[in-house]
């Protein structure tokens, strides 16, 4: 099967109009092949499809499933999963021939459906209906070890799929000054998961460095009220790519030694590698034996780490390593990605 001319249904967790994720990048990219793509948004509580920016690619809002639809039996609920994918299909006027879903707390059981099916995991906080939607599901792809592992315990046909890299981004200058070393993060930060002693004591103990938070903080602005720091707020996409081309080295500071799971392939590693700029990482178990970066093992070594690598500033900011740090990223675009879905679905069809 060739992933063109299909008519595709994108099942995401997360509605068109949230900042651009790997299930809306997905979307596009299999519009741009020539396929028609609807773009399910979260179940609510209407019945509407818009055209979006993308040619071939529809935003659709239907209503929610009956309430307690999980806890229902099998024979029942697939028969109701069933049901809404008809009605879909008689809204949008369209016979899909493929359901590719990320969210596995809405299509979870793929039982009934005369479509290829697709479960796509990316978030490990994705964990409703593991078991039964791997187990229907014609193919399953996970973006890391872990969670590929789960999926194979109900379906063999389990593969590993990495981030993808969103390329051509247009950028916005942000036009960041500084005398000293740039230092950038780029990310949520009130997540539960930075390790803020370890980044709180960097910002102390290297008062000759510039650190620059770009992201959502309403909850931890009394951690970043140093001389040293500032705090960008929240970026557009075309922001960010001009952030990173304005930083010197990028870091992650994640409590990885208590959350190696959850922090096994952050996406933002993807995008920092396609920089190509020095980066110092907490353990991220999908990059572990990676030569061109530098990452500590254990919490307690990463601003050791840090200390190190400013040091060592030239050694890790050379043309080659940037450049192998940019190629490993643009081995993981979109397109690529794609088409090594593609060579799998037809692999495991052979």
């Amino acid at each position: 099967m060739k992933l063109t001319g299909k008519n595709i249904l994108l099942i995401s967790p997360e509605p068109w109009d949230h900042i651009y994720v790997s299930k809306h990048h997905y979307a596009r990219h299999l519009a741009e092949r020539g396929n028609l793509v609807v773009f399910a948004n979260p179940a609510g509580n209407r019945w509407q499809v818009s055209d979006s920016e993308v040619a071939g690619l529809q935003v659709l809002d239907y209503p929610k499933f009956v309430k307690g639809l999980r806890k229902l039996p099998s024979f029942v609920s697939q028969r109701l999963i069933k049901h809404k994918l008809l009605q879909i299909e008689k809204y949008c006027a369209l016979k899909f021939d493929i359901i590719w879903s990320f969210d596995n707390s809405v299509f979870f059981d793929f039982t009934l459906l005369n479509t290829y099916n697709i479960s796509h995991i990316v978030d490990l906080n994705q964990d409703f209906e593991i078991a039964k939607t791997a187990r229907t599901a014609d193919i399953c792809l996970g973006n890391t070890v872990q969670i590929v592992d789960r999926l194979r315990i109900n379906n063999t046909n389990a593969h590993f799929i990495n981030h993808g890299l969103n390329q051509g981004v247009e950028k916005t200058p942000l036009n960041i000054k500084s005398d000293h070393l740039k230092i950038g993060y780029c990310g949520n930060l009130d997540i539960p998961y930075l390790d803020w002693d370890q980044v709180q004591s960097a910002f102390e103990e290297l008062p000759n460095v510039d650190f620059y938070l770009a992201g959502n903080c309403e909850h931890n602005l009394e951690k970043i009220q140093h001389k040293n720091v500032t705090h960008l707020g929240k970026l557009n996409a075309s922001q960010m790519a001009s952030f990173y081309d304005e930083m010197d080295l990028l870091i992650l500071c994640y409590l990885s030694d208590d959350y190696p799971d959850q922090l096994a392939n952050p996406h933002k590693f993807m995008e920092y590698l396609a920089t190509g700029k020095p980066i110092v990482a907490s353990f991220t178990s999908t990059y572990a034996d990676l030569q061109e970066i530098q990452m500590s093992y254990s919490q307690k070594k990463w601003l050791p780490l840090l200390k190190q690598t400013i040091a060592e500033y030239s050694t890790w900011n050379t043309q080659e390593l940037s450049d192998k740090r940019k190629a490993i990223a643009k081995d993981n675009t979109y397109p690529k990605q794609i088409k090594r879905i593609e060579k799998l679905i037809n692999e495991a069809h052979a």
